[in-house]
């Protein structure tokens, strides 16, 4: 990994060696590791016991913010109405 003089100071500003960035790269970008938006899921569902009925609910948003909604969820390879419930799900 080549850091630039600008990334070291960073780095040592916030205490961070090279190797824990390149951990933590991994870690993120790893689509097996559980964090808050990737976990145990299956065909866009969670594998979570399910004891609640679900209900639908409609809203109104400007196009932009679907744009974007639909741009993250396809980063995490899950439906738009996936990625809304763990968005709200973590609020």
């Amino acid at each position: 990994m080549t850091v630039s003089k600008r990334d070291k100071d960073l780095l040592t500003r916030f205490g961070m060696t090279t190797e824990q960035v390149e951990s933590n790269s991994k870690k993120a970008e790893s689509e097996t590791a559980p964090d808050e938006m990737t976990g145990r899921v299956h065909y866009g569902l969670h594998l979570e016991d399910r004891d609640e009925e679900m209900v639908s609910v409609s809203l109104r948003l400007p196009k932009s913010t679907l744009n974007k909604l639909n741009k993250e969820a396809r980063r995490y390879h899950i439906s738009r109405s996936e990625y809304m419930r763990r968005r709200l799900a973590n609020a």
